[in-house]
């Protein structure tokens, strides 16, 4: 990954994460809005969070929602 992705994938994420300071969780078609994105590349952006650990998938209303994940190890 070039410097230049990998600052666009950093930015995409505190965007995020900032987001999610002040709501209780964030939906694809917010991801969408925040980072401009196409619904297929909000979905890959979050499927990478959820694998690094840094979100959990949750089924809200009918929909997938993701929320902070909750991490034992960290104090």
């Amino acid at each position: 990954m070039s410097d230049a992705a990998r600052y666009k994938a950093s930015r995409r994420k505190h965007r995020i994460l900032d987001y999610l300071d002040k709501h209780e969780y964030i939906m694809n078609a917010d991801v969408r809005k925040l980072c401009k994105v196409s619904a297929a590349t909000a979905n890959r952006i979050l499927a990478e969070l959820v694998s690094d650990s840094t979100l959990s998938k949750h089924h809200i209303n009918g929909h997938w929602a993701y929320k902070p994940a909750i991490n034992p190890d960290k104090s």
